[in-house]
């Protein structure tokens, strides 16, 4: 059925001033929209969002926690339009943002339509990290994000036509937080899936402590080593992983030995910094101490 589903998976955030932005949008549009929530299983009472009516409003929580992947292609299943639209739960909503998309859409009706992130001014010293990170290598405008379509795709707010996710879901093999989008956009690469670039950014509301991002962090790249494992040719396509691979120096019995021993070091000075340079020192030492 032709429109646009409205896929929202959350967890232990409150997105109820999203949602009322949403469904005030979609009321001034003539077109077929739906708002899915699904829960995965938040440790925390979201009673607002479970209570909302709204007639394009819908609200499920999960008994258990399922993970990033499950839930999108969950979503995915439940939705009953055509193009499905995905942002985090913790996003903030510009305004005519389905307007945008729906021009789009209608210029590409085939392709996927990344709109983008922004973060707002930098917060608490605690958080730090997340914000630095995502202002250097994720707010970027859609004239950057053109050059390396696949590579700076995220999961955070895009446009999919429901036949691809069919063809190609998120990978649930991947239970913890990280990689899902980086695998998905290998994939996308590898079946020649067209990827449009658009400037219709959403506000990442909720941002992790240093701690927890690193904590996050050591997730995804235990994930990356796994899709290492399984996916060999899947290296080349990793810029973290390209690198090691590249240069010997990284491969030296030294490197090696000690590699965890840097990785806590670095980890110790971005907990306390918030320095993204520190941190990325931090992720290369600790993905050369997870590779056999």
């Amino acid at each position: 059925m032709k429109g646009l589903s409205i896929c929202i998976p959350i967890y232990n955030y409150n997105c109820i001033d999203s949602v009322r932005t949403l469904c005030e949008q979609i009321r001034h549009l003539s077109v077929n929209c739906e708002i899915l929530l699904i829960d995965d299983a938040s440790t925390i009472s979201l009673d607002e969002l479970a209570n909302f009516q709204h007639q394009f409003y819908t609200y499920e929580k999960l008994a258990k926690n399922i993970g990033r992947s499950k839930i999108r292609n969950l979503l995915v299943k439940k939705s009953k339009f055509n193009h499905v639209l995905f942002i985090d739960g913790d996003s903030g909503v510009p305004e005519k943002f389905i307007e945008n998309y729906m021009l789009h859409i209608e210029n590409h009706p085939e392709a996927i339509i990344c709109g983008g992130r922004i973060h707002q001014k930098k917060l608490s010293k605690t958080k730090r990290l997340r914000y630095n990170y995502g202002v250097k290598y994720e707010d970027t405008k859609s004239s950057q994000r053109i050059k390396k379509p696949y590579h700076r795709f995220m999961t955070n707010n895009f446009v999919v036509p429901k036949e691809i996710m069919k063809t190609i879901p998120f990978n649930e093999e991947l239970l913890n937080y990280g990689q899902e989008d980086t695998f998905f956009g290998y994939e996308l690469r590898k079946n020649q899936v067209e990827i449009i670039h658009i400037d219709n950014e959403v506000a990442h509301l909720n941002l992790e402590t240093n701690q927890e991002f690193i904590e996050k962090s050591k997730h995804s790249i235990e994930n990356l080593i796994y899709l290492k494992t399984k996916y060999p040719e899947f290296v080349e396509y990793s810029k973290l992983l390209s690198t090691i691979t590249k240069f010997r120096i990284f491969r030296l019995s030294f490197i090696k030995n000690y590699s965890y021993s840097f990785s806590k070091f670095f980890e110790f000075i971005t907990r306390h910094s918030g320095n993204i340079y520190s941190f990325q020192m931090f992720k290369l030492f600790y993905t050369i101490s997870l590779i056999k």
